[in-house]
């Protein structure tokens, strides 16, 4: 899910993000403007601020401070009771929420709230040891107006105290020059005073960013037919700019005595433009017949097709500084965004951001997580953390889990392939130890030295042991620890396997003790890097990190109200339409995660007849279930007979090879009734 930052654009095309300003610039093609987008709004005003008893089941609207009965009602979230047990917070409509935790709540600045993931993933308020909206808690809200919310839980109940600000922020569009005739691109130089713009009337312009109208703009080139995306190298003072032309050109553009140098002649309405830095070669998109990404020699002009079959292929923009991947852009109706290796493989393509709004024409990486995209007349920020889908390349798995058995949220699926030999129950979420694993091998040919594995953002420094096959020997019996090493000043590294290096677990990476995780989805990134920690490769895996334990309990039995006692577990009888009542509680924190089973059996006899010797439900439920019977039935006949009542709770979690049994739970009690 992509969220949207700006819309009512005219055409946003070409852009760059001025990491200075934090500011994305643009240009509208349909208005002919320069434009600014910023990162980080100034405040305007408090909406509204104050504090309220959140009634169950009612919409609390951030923008007004008000309370509404009618779920339909405009608000921007819900304090929502599911059972006696369930509660969580909700976000309405299209508003979005993030849990902070307990934090202070005057330092949460507009500028941090601004700075967070929102989601629409409910806050868990249940009335158990995993409620997350405990008194001191804090969480945030961009409303459904994309105003921002911080709450605190003052006090927790069936209805919650809260404390709350609301913040109306300043646009964060901007204008800065106008009078454009139908601009493509802009390039900014590094001291982002400086930019240059192409139109498509054939003109490459130089723009002061302080005065940025046509009016003042300087003409550098004309005479190019429909000039696009520009390649700056401001060492040399060079542009480089592709046409839309079929034929086109690649040109060169001495930005100091404005001499154009064709470089390529014969492009077919090219559109996006890389130069690699070492200016060997023009990576360059060609909307042709079969829409492609072809890597042209700067030195004798021949090409290497390393994308096809795209649609109608727009701008490029480095996905790393190593520059062996870029972002594409596919307009409509792909509306998408493509990662495009520089080196063609098997596994070079890969669509990783779809359906976007109309028209995606250019993207920008505002830092290592988020991805600004132009689409059209609106702006959409992308999370690289949760939009990007994962993708196969040298991760395989976890366990007997390959990694295209693992769902975009995180959980095991096995019965989309039912041939694959290792089934688990479907949606199992991970948990215990986990043995991460990676194409040792394949890395090595592809150059990569070393990996590094980050959760949620953090790097993380495991260690563990295998066995080294010995070649002396023939045997696994050479005890190996890995730990991490530092590169380049940043921990966390470890080093991909020689091939003449084997062990007994060949394709492991890490063993991951799930236990210094919080539950819920995780995200997994694998960095594969070259010696000196640049990165090669990366790969990110959503998982569901599941450690909690099963609740299981069997009251003792009773009949008319009365309990048979512990000690002696005898129930006296007076009349056969007496009812017996057992009460079986098989709980977990998060229902659908677990199932459970029960039994009353007749010691020395086994099952009774008419009742079912063993009733599995297809989830556990945080309600007991209640077992009620005449004693006539039970009895059958017997005027005196014992019986034991049990019920065991299976916890779903797997650590990618076998069920955690460690987290179920069970529970018996035996009786007797006698008359």
């Amino acid at each position: 899910m992509t969220t949207l930052l700006q819309s009512g654009l005219g055409a946003a095309i070409g852009c760059r993000y001025l990491r200075q300003r934090s500011q994305l610039i643009f240009v509208e093609y349909d208005r002919g403007n320069i434009s600014l987008l910023d990162s980080v709004r100034p405040l305007a005003a408090v909406r509204s601020k104050g504090t309220a008893l959140l009634k169950a089941s009612r919409v609390f609207n951030c923008e007004t401070g008000t309370q509404d009965d009618d779920l339909n009602a405009p608000g921007d979230l819900c304090w929502k009771p599911l059972d006696d047990i369930r509660r969580q917070i909700t976000p309405m409509k299209n508003a979005t929420l993030v849990n902070l935790g307990q934090i202070s709540f005057t330092a949460v600045t507009p500028t941090i709230l601004q700075a967070q993931n929102y989601g629409k993933t409910p806050i868990r308020g249940n009335n158990d040891s995993t409620n997350q909206l405990f008194a001191g808690n804090v969480f945030a809200v961009r409303t459904n107006a994309g105003n921002l919310c911080k709450f605190k839980v003052l006090l927790y109940g069936d209805n919650l105290s809260i404390q709350w600000v609301t913040y109306k922020l300043a646009s964060a569009y901007h204008v800065i020059g106008t009078g454009y005739e139908t601009p493509e691109d802009i390039a900014v130089c590094s001291d982002e005073k400086t930019a240059y713009v192409t139109e498509r009337t054939g003109n490459l312009l130089r723009v002061d960013l302080s005065s940025a109208s046509r009016s003042k703009a300087v003409i550098i080139a004309s005479g190019m037919r429909a000039p696009q995306q520009i390649y700056l190298d401001e060492v040399r003072m060079q542009a480089y700019v592709v046409e839309f032309s079929d034929p086109g050109r690649l040109i060169r553009i001495d930005l100091s005595t404005r001499v154009q140098t064709v470089l390529l002649n014969g492009l077919n309405n090219a559109v996006g433009l890389l130069i690699s830095e070492n200016l060997a070669y023009a990576y360059i998109s060609e909307q042709r017949g079969d829409g492609r990404i072809s890597r042209y020699s700067l030195r004798d002009g021949s090409c290497l097709e390393i994308a096809r079959d795209l649609v109608k292929p727009f701008f490029l923009s480095w996905a790393d500084p190593a520059q062996t991947s870029m972002f594409v852009t596919e307009r409509a109706p792909a509306n998408r965004i493509t990662l495009v290796d520089t080196v063609p493989t098997g596994n070079s393509v890969r669509q990783v951001v779809l359906n976007l709004n109309a028209q995606p024409a250019c993207v920008a990486l505002k830092d290592s997580t988020h991805l600004l995209v132009c689409c059209d007349h609106e702006i959409d920020l992308a999370n690289l953390l949760t939009d990007i889908l994962p993708v196969p390349g040298l991760f395989k798995g976890v366990g007997l889990v390959p990694w295209n058995l693992i769902t975009l949220d995180g959980m095991v699926d096995t019965t989309i392939q039912p041939g694959y030999p290792y089934q688990f129950i479907k949606n199992s979420p991970f948990g215990g130890s986990l043995s991460l694993q990676i194409n040792h091998l394949g890395a090595w040919l592809d150059n990569v030295k070393y990996y590094r594995i980050l959760i949620d953002g953090k790097v993380r420094l495991d260690t563990w042991r295998d066995l080294k096959l010995n070649a002396r020997t023939g045997r696994y019996d050479i005890p190996t620890q890995f730990a991490p090493r530092t590169i380049a000043g940043q921990s966390g590294y470890y080093a991909i396997h020689k091939p003449n290096e084997w062990f007994i677990n060949n394709d492991l990476c890490m063993i991951l003790d799930s236990g210094t995780l919080n539950n819920g989805l995780r995200n997994i990134v694998i960095d594969f890097t070259s010696t000196s920690g640049t990165i090669i490769a990366s790969h990110l895996q959503p998982l569901l990190i599941e450690n909690n334990h099963c609740i299981a309990a069997v009251e003792m039995p009773a009949v008319n109200g009365v309990s048979a006692t512990t000690e002696c577990g005898m129930l006296q009888l007076t009349d056969q339409s007496e009812h017996l009542k057992i009460i079986y509680i098989a709980s977990y924190p998060a229902p659908d995660f677990a199932t459970f089973s029960w039994r009353l059996c007749k010691i020395g006899k086994g099952p009774i007849p008419g009742v079912p010797e063993c009733s599995v439900d297809g989830g556990v439920s945080l309600a007991p279930f209640i077992f009620d019977l005449d004693v006539n039935s039970l009895l059958g006949g017997c005027t005196s007979a014992a019986y034991y009542a049990a019920v065991y709770v299976y916890a779903k979690t797997i650590n990618g090879i076998s069920r955690q049994s460690q987290y179920d739970a069970s529970a018996t009690v035996a009786f007797a009734l006698t008359y």
